[in-house]
């Protein structure tokens, strides 16, 4: 057994010149080709970031919205939702929470702050500062939109009083994203 151990290092010692190892030059090469491809597809990376934020808020939004209905109707008990997104207007804040609680007071259900969003711009209707749903039916008190965007992607979830639906769409000349259907 020792016979063979030394038999092949002295193999590998007499024969070491055959093998070779990668030379300075091609490993620069390679580090350049490298960074050149990772710098190409950074910007589309940037994209896929943006698209899957704006998705997952537009996800929470709805989510929160169908809770609190399901809420009121299930407590009987009216469900308030109230954000501190700026009314639609040109400018629009980077700061903003929407929160559902049980009467205006403190938050019972869930909050959707602009901290776990970064760069994602928010605006609401007047009416959706503050609303709440119907404890009966499940119908919110108001109409309106909360609109968001990040880029080029720029979202639209509505709340109808009429038939209590709660609707995600594209804003027109947003860029496509995955499911969602233009306003």
């Amino acid at each position: 057994m020792a016979r063979e151990i030394i038999t092949h290092f002295h193999y590998i010692h007499h024969n070491g010149g055959s093998q070779r190892g990668f030379t300075l030059l091609e490993l620069v090469f390679t580090v350049v080709i490298m960074g050149i491809v990772i710098a190409m597809a950074a910007p589309s990376f940037n994209g896929l970031i943006e698209s899957n934020k704006i998705k997952r808020l537009a996800t929470e939004i709805e989510w929160l919205l169908v809770q609190a209905k399901s809420e009121a109707v299930m407590r009987g008990e009216a469900v308030y939702v109230k954000s501190t997104a700026p009314n639609m207007s040109p400018r629009s804040a980077v700061s903003w929470d929407i929160t559902s609680s049980l009467k205006a007071g403190t938050p019972v259900f869930s909050t959707i702050k602009s901290t776990s969003f970064s760069k994602i711009s928010i605006t609401n209707s007047s009416h959706l500062k503050q609303f709440y749903f119907d404890p009966i039916y499940g119908k919110p008190s108001a109409n309106g939109s909360y609109r968001y965007g990040i880029g080029d992607y720029k979202l639209k979830t509505t709340v109808y009083t009429i038939t209590g639906r709660i609707y995600t769409c594209l804003e027109a000349g947003s860029e496509k994203l995955g499911t969602y259907e233009e306003c």
